[in-house]
C-alpha cells in the first residue's frame, strides 16, 4: 500500500470514500469535495486517484489524501483500518469498493469468488468497525455502505454478487437500531443500473438494457446524500428501481427466482 500527501490539511471534517478511482466512488468524492470535505481516497489504481486528487485540489481547494490499497490482501485492509480508526476529523465513511462476478456458479473461478466476497462484505465490515468507535464517542457521523438493488433479489447467474449485497442490507440496518439515541446514520444504498464500469467488468451486455432503465451515477450519489441528510436506512435511487423493489417484495419467492433467471438469459447470454 501506498500514499500521497494532501497538498494541505485543514482538520476541519474528512470524508473516505473506498473504490473511488471511477464510477460511484469517484463521484461521491466529487461532490464532497464539492461540500468542502477534506478527502481521504482509496482504491488499487494510482494513476487515476492522483488525477482525481489533483482535480479536486484544483477545483474545490480541499485536502486530499491518495491511499492506493488493495483492499482484498488482509495487510493493506488492516492499515487502511488503522487510518480510519485513529482519524479524529472523520465524518463520512462510503464502503463504495466491490465487484460482481456472473456466470453460473459452478464454472466459476473459486479464488475471484472468495475475492468478491472479501471486498464486498470483509472489508465493508471492518472498516465499519473501524470507524465506529469513534463516531460514537464524537457522537456524529455517518456510513455509506453501497449495496444494490441485486440485494433485494437471489439472482441466478450473479449468486455471490447478490448474496454479497443482501448481508450488506441486511447489516447495515441491524447496525441502525444498535446506533438508535447517537447522532451517527448508516445508510444502504441500492442502485440499480448505473452508467459505470461496472457492467463491463462484470460481463453484462449493456446494450440489452432498456434505456429507461439507466441512471448516472451522478444523480445516484445526489439521492444517497439527499437520503443520508433525511435519515433513510435503505436508499433506492430512482423511482423504476423504488417499483421495482417493491414488486420483487409483493411477488412469491419462487416467481422472483424464474423472472431473474429469464432476465440473466437476456442480459448475460446465459
Amino acid at each position: 500500500m501506498a500514499q500521497t500527501a494532501t497538498s494541505r490539511q485543514t482538520g476541519l471534517r474528512r470524508a473516505l470514500v473506498t473504490g473511488a478511482s471511477s464510477g460511484l466512488g469517484a463521484v461521491f468524492a466529487t461532490a464532497l469535495a464539492a461540500q468542502q470535505y477534506d478527502l481521504t481516497i482509496v482504491a488499487r489504481h494510482r494513476e487515476r486517484l492522483e488525477t482525481l486528487a489533483e482535480h479536486l485540489r484544483q477545483r474545490h481547494g480541499t485536502a486530499v489524501e491518495v491511499v492506493v490499497a488493495d483492499l482484498t490482501q488482509g495487510a493493506a485492509l488492516r492499515t487502511v483500518e488503522e487510518r480510519v480508526a485513529q482519524d479524529q476529523a472523520l465524518e463520512l465513511l462510503v464502503n463504495n469498493a466491490g465487484f460482481g462476478t456472473t456466470g453460473p456458479f459452478a464454472t466459476l473461478d473459486p479464488d475471484r469468488e472468495e475475492a468478491e466476497i472479501l471486498l464486498n462484505i470483509m472489508a465493508l465490515v471492518r472498516l465499519t468497525r473501524a470507524a465506529l468507535p469513534g463516531m460514537i464517542s464524537r457522537d456524529r457521523g455517518a456510513i455509506i455502505n453501497v449495496s444494490s438493488i441485486a440485494a433485494f433479489v437471489p439472482g441466478p447467474y450473479d449468486a455471490t454478487y447478490g448474496a454479497t449485497k443482501a448481508f450488506v442490507n441486511s447489516f447495515t440496518e441491524a447496525l441502525h437500531e444498535e446506533l438508535r439515541g447517537t447522532r451517527v446514520r448508516v445508510q444502504a444504498l441500492c442502485p440499480g443500473f448505473t452508467h459505470t464500469e461496472f457492467q463491463q467488468r462484470a460481463g453484462i451486455d449493456v446494450s440489452t438494457i432498456p434505456t429507461w432503465a439507466w441512471m448516472t451515477p451522478e444523480a445516484v450519489v445526489e439521492a444517497s446524500l439527499a437520503a443520508l441528510r433525511r435519515g433513510q436506512i435503505v436508499c433506492v435511487p430512482g423511482l423504476m428501481n423504488r417499483l421495482l423493489v417493491l414488486l420483487i417484495g409483493a411477488a412469491p419467492r419462487r416467481l422472483v427466482r424464474w423472472a431473474t433467471g429469464l432476465l440473466a438469459h437476456r442480459v448475460l447470454g446465459r
